[in-house]
């Protein structure tokens, strides 16, 4: 409301930092001098505001002498003052160093949110303000609504002018000759005023050579509520032709429309008459159209214009928001008066030739005096810096690389369809602007070459039934395109320049052939990959087709290229056994390639196909290839941040894999690793004449020996009976103790599952047992430690007589108060690590507690064999179900999974009994050598020996340590150890490849900085070069000079934006490199860049486009969304540049 004051904003206290100063400590803020009787405590707490400004808190505290401070300079029983000083503090201060000298730089520069300034966020402390609450903050508007509705009212308002004189010429209505009977005044929406103006002064702001004014939003005061007029009808005349002004010898005024950001406007616009087609000093009525900055819908005598800034504003919106032109132009009507002008056909005429006209300009088509006829194919698409470019980014001499280092010059590509970008068959006529010169090959070629008779019955060999080979003759009904086929980089998922085509007959070989060898063209390669979801089929006749096929202007020669063809990652789990040549896990010399990455392109591309399934083909591929060059160049600006986290991650898991691994082999014998590693070596030569060692071997498991394995061990727990009485030794003693234990874990197992009667009086019987045994033993017990009688007086842990076990289980499920023994299974034993430490003192006690100490450690490790043995066996039972069983019915499925339950169960008991072993060791030698090899078991631990469905993937997965504790040559089975170093060999050769996968990762990573660096640089000496290209050749008309001036800005603009990049990349990626110890010997010729860029942007902002946002934080953390956030402004700020 007018005149209503504003109130301050209430803090709201949330403390980040607090500072205890010293006593004595003098300040400037209200201080007082301090008492003799007592010293001044001040505390200083930094809150946030709800405006988002800092605050800092003093609280005076007056110290009695007598009272003593704490370790952190609280006083002790003394509640703090009530003075205290609110400091307000803008967002770029901290609190002043002086105030805080305690204090380290972290606590003395808190951010908002609890962030910390270099960006970092710990997200178990992270809470977040309760005005940031979206519920506290509806809460908060609530009281207001009244208020902020009453404030829209008074938008349709005067706010508060009179609207009875102008505010310019300060003249009334009746004064003004000829005088109306109530004089008219306005008032423009887009101004800086919303003072009234007259007509004449309205008229006089809006004209000149000012052409946006012409399109502001005027409003005029009828007495009771503001309606929209137009300029044009308060007689505004807009003059084309002369910057501006009226030209001599005018052309009569006409009426046009005109769309703009704002909604569309009837101007009425006067052209210069003394135009001719030839002097460049009176343009044509277009170009007369396009120096207003208005783009016209016609060429001769045009009725429509649009304003640059609205082709601008739809086009991000198109590319961002995906928003079709039918809904942006509905919108721009309904931001004028809803009426419905018929101007939809113009808006995409001109949209089109926009599109078009970016492409080129970008592409540096306006600065060859060739002419844009002269466009090569290919040459409009936005290339990947990082992608291998002979004569751009690689060394002169690249060919000559030694032989380990020539792989890093390899080309990583990847295939695939999507049929979801369909293109409809409405019979329409359209002309390609630019054929093949950015992503989509030549169309009229493509057609020639799919209308010869090259299309063949695709046979499936593969296990696998893929969607390539179930859609390779699918054409949907009604469509002209059932899809689409690219090819992209593999390594980052750029869209390569002429590797994009419609399919016509779903994804046959002949249309991926095409694409392939389109993209490859004048390509200059020695190593090539090639990822495709069903490469194990499509390479086996690649070359054949090749040379049957295509004509000689399209043939490659491979004679020199090493070819590799590979299967993505996700897809190559469905291709099933005898496909590890194919993976890109264990092939070497790709790093960490993914060949998944074109799925998250496509999803981008098929939101925009919702409009242009509608289109011609020609105006849809024009659409298409518009969006492709987008998603290439959001990925150009993002390399900062990808390349250093992939680095960061590689050089990471690269350390912890090949440390895993090293591990690992220590528990083979090295003969074993010899032999595997000669076998391995074999295969990488030969994949086809030597077995396999990645593929799992098939587990050698039946039902009847599972069964009779299982009985012969139930068997074993009889023998105890025989146990002998009163001439045990102490180490037969412990042994049976130990064994006594075991006993009681296998009952307590049995009583989980005891159901039926039969059931239950198995259990009493066995309980029956135990307790005879563990009396025979308790009584040497007592002769060996006779303190345990009474301690088990004293806990309770008394042995039940047969009277007490036999109703603990009938009683078991009774619902009574009285009180029911222990369980015989539950029942302490007291063995010597149990004892309290009090009782340990003895020299016959630490003797047992020895040879106890012995047994655990040999218990300990027999439990780890037998978990590896059951881990073993459960997955030789899952594989033997899945191969044998599943479909087979429910009796046999019940059965199996009741086999795999007991291994389950017996997997349990030998965890417990490590567990047990591991606590007692704990007591017995606490700093024992044992504590290197064993560790703390997690139920997360028990995996292996091979991959899990649910785990991460294999180049993330780690071995769990249970397979990698060392194991004892010289003691069990010799079949048994050879069956456990066969089933391991697979496990042994992944865990090799993940470590070799990730250290070339970190070398490829590296390699593609450099060439990412090397391309900016040629990029930006590329348009150096161009930029006096058109003045220097002499054309049959001859060029403006403005427009050779326009030419070289937007080229020096161009070389900027490139050199911004370098420049900014450089000093992210030189110091994360050196901060990770890689020494690179390409990075010395960017040093001097990089001091250059941080003196200067530690002076102030630089001028460069791209280094303005240019922040350092790769560098010094892991943290990336500070950086996604950053290039996502500069994806902008560089698709905006045009």
């Amino acid at each position: 409301m007018p005149g209503k004051r504003t109130r301050a904003p209430k803090p709201v206290f949330k403390p980040v930092a607090t500072h205890r100063a010293s006593p004595n400590t003098s300040s400037t803020l209200g201080s007082t001098s301090d008492s003799p009787a007592a010293k001044r405590k001040r505390n200083v707490t930094i809150h946030s505001l709800r405006d988002g400004r800092l605050g800092a808190k003093h609280d005076i505290i007056m110290v009695p002498p007598n009272v003593s401070l704490s370790g952190s300079g609280t006083p002790q029983s003394l509640p703090s003052d009530d003075n205290s000083e609110d400091v307000l503090m803008t967002d770029s201060d901290s609190p002043h160093p002086s105030l805080m000298p305690n204090m380290t730089s972290n606590e003395q520069e808190p951010s908002l949110g609890g962030h910390s300034m270099e960006g970092k966020t710990d997200k178990t402390n992270k809470r977040k303000r309760p005005d940031q609450l979206a519920a506290n903050k509806i809460r908060e508007w609530l009281p207001l609504r009244d208020h902020y509705l009453d404030e829209l009212l008074r938008y349709e308002g005067r706010r508060g002018h009179q609207f009875d004189k102008c505010a310019v010429c300060n003249t009334t209505g009746p004064e003004l000759p000829p005088a109306p009977l109530v004089q008219d005044y306005y008032r423009c929406l887009d101004c800086n005023t919303l003072a009234p103006h007259c007509s004449t002064c309205i008229l006089s702001l809006h004209k000149g050579v000012n052409f946006p004014r012409s399109l502001h939003r005027v409003e005029r005061w009828n007495g009771r509520f503001f309606e929209a007029i137009n300029l044009a009808d308060l007689g505004l005349v807009v003059d084309l032709g002369h910057e501006g002004t009226q030209c001599p010898d005018p052309a009569p005024v006409r009426a046009i429309m005109v769309f703009h950001v704002n909604g569309y406007h009837t101007v009425n616009i006067r052209l210069c008459g003394c135009l001719t087609d030839i002097s460049s000093d009176s343009p044509p009525a277009w170009r007369q159209f396009l120096r207003a900055d208005w783009f016209p819908a016609t060429q001769k005598r045009p009725a429509t214009a649009f304003t640059i800034e609205v082709l601008k504003l739809f086009h991000e919106l198109n590319l961002k928001a995906k928003t079709n032109a039918y809904d942006f132009y509905q919108t721009l009507l309904r931001r004028t008066d809803n009426s419905g002008k018929h101007r939809y056909k113009q808006f995409c005429y001109v949209v089109r030739l926009w599109r078009h006209l970016r492409q080129l300009k970008r592409g540096g088509r306006g600065h060859d005096p060739s002419g844009i006829s002269a466009t090569a194919p290919g040459s409009l698409a936005v290339m990947c810096p990082a992608c291998p470019h002979p004569g751009i980014n690689l060394p002169e001499d690249w060919e000559l690389t030694p032989a380990d280092k020539i792989w890093l010059y390899t080309l990583y590509l990847m295939m695939d369809a999507n049929f979801k970008c369909r293109c409809k068959d409405r019979g329409l006529d359209d002309v390609e602007l630019a054929p093949g010169w950015s992503y989509y090959v030549e169309e009229g070629k493509f057609a020639e070459y799919i209308q010869s008779d090259i299309f063949q019955v695709e046979h499936n060999t593969c296990s696998a039934e893929h969607n390539a080979i179930l859609q390779a003759n699918l054409r949907k009904k009604g469509y002209i395109a059932s899809g689409v086929g690219a090819v992209f980089c593999a390594r980052h998922t750029f869209f390569r320049p002429n590797g994009v085509g419609d399919l016509h007959l779903g994804e046959k070989y002949p249309y991926m052939d095409y694409l392939l060898v389109s993209t490859l063209l004048g390509v200059t390669l020695l190593l090539l990959v090639i990822s495709y979801d069903i490469a194990c089929q499509y390479s086996k006749n690649f070359e054949h087709r090749l040379a049957q096929n295509f004509p000689e202007g399209m043939q490659l020669d491979l004679e020199d290229v090493h070819l590799r063809w590979v299967i993505p990652k996700n897809h190559i789990a469905v291709h099933g056994p005898r496909h590890s040549q194919y993976s890109l896990n264990f092939n070497s010399k790709v790093g960490r390639t993914y060949g998944e990455g074109c799925e998250s392109a496509w999803p981008d591309l098929n939101q925009a196909s919702i409009s242009t399934r509608e289109m011609a083909l020609a105006t849809r591929h024009e659409v298409l290839n518009d969006h492709m060059a987008s998603w290439n160049w959001a990925k150009v600006v993002h390399l900062g941040s990808h390349l250093s986290r992939n680095l960061r991650k590689a050089r990471k898991m690269g350390l912890k894999q090949r440390m895993l691994f090293n591990d690992f082999s220590t528990t083979f014998s090295p003969d074993t690793i010899k032999e595997w590693t000669r076998l391995l070596e074999l295969w990488c030569a030969s994949p086809n004449m030597v077995p396999d060692p990645f593929e799992e071997p098939q587990p050698n498991v039946s039902l009847n020996k599972v069964r009779l394995e299982l009985a012969r061990e139930d068997a074993d727990p009889t023998t105890l009976q025989h146990l002998p009485r009163l001439d045990m030794t102490p180490n037969v003693f412990i042994q049976v103790g130990l064994e006594l234990e075991e006993q009681q874990r296998v009952l307590r197992s049995k009583a989980k599952q005891s159901k039926s009667d039969k059931d239950l009086t198995d259990l009493i019987q066995s309980r029956n047992a135990l307790r005879r045994r563990l009396e025979s033993w308790a009584e040497m017990q007592s002769v060996y430690m006779p303190y345990v009688p009474p301690l088990r007086l004293q806990t309770d842990s008394s042995l039940p007589s047969s009277t007490d076990v036999n109703s603990s289980t009938s009683n078991e499920d009774s619902t009574s108060d009285s009180t029911v023994d222990v369980a015989i299974e539950d029942i302490l034993l007291w063995l010597p690590s149990s004892l309290p430490p009090e009782l340990c003192i003895g020299d016959f006690t630490q003797q047992l507690l020895g040879i106890e100490g012995r047994l655990r450690l040999a218990q300990a490790n027999d439990s780890l064999s037998d978990i590896r043995r059951i881990r073993r066996m459960l997955k030789g039972v899952s594989e033997f179900r899945r191969m044998n069983v599943d479909g087979m019915g429910g009796h046999a499925t019940t059965r199996a999974r009741a086999l795999y339950s007991k291994f389950v169960c017996k997997q349990e008991r030998a965890a417990g009994r490590y567990r047990a072993a591991y606590k007692a060791l704990l007591v017995i030698v606490p700093d024992g050598v044992w504590r290197r090899t064993l560790r703390v078991l997690l139920d997360s631990h028990l995996t292996g020996p091979y991959s899990d469905d649910r785990a991460p993937g294999d180049g993330q997965r780690e071995i769990s340590w249970i397979w990698l504790v060392p194991r004892d040559a010289d003691s069990g089975d010799p079949d048994e150890v050879r069956q456990y170093n066969d089933s391991m060999r697979s496990e042994w050769a992944k865990a090799k490849a993940r470590a070799e996968r990730w250290e070339e990762d970190e070398e490829l990573v590296v390699e593609e900085m450099r060439r990412v660096l090397c391309f900016f640089e040629h990029q930006a000496e590329f348009w150096d070069s161009i930029v006096q290209r058109r003045a220097k050749f002499s054309l049959t008309i001859p060029t403006p000079l403005d427009i050779i001036d326009g030419v070289g800005a937007y080229a020096w603009r161009q070389a900027s934006i490139y050199r911004g990049l370098l420049s900014r990349f450089a000093t992210t990626w030189l110091p994360l490199l050196h901060s990770l110890d890689i020494h690179a010997e390409w990075t010395s010729q960017y040093v001097s860049l990089v001091t250059t860029t941080l003196q200067s942007t530690s002076h102030g902002p630089s001028t460069t486009v791209c280094s303005t946002d240019h922040h350092d934080s790769d560098a010094e953390s892991d943290s990336t969304d500070e950086d996604d956030g950053e290039e996502a402004s500069v994806v902008l700020e560089l698709d905006g540049a045009d």
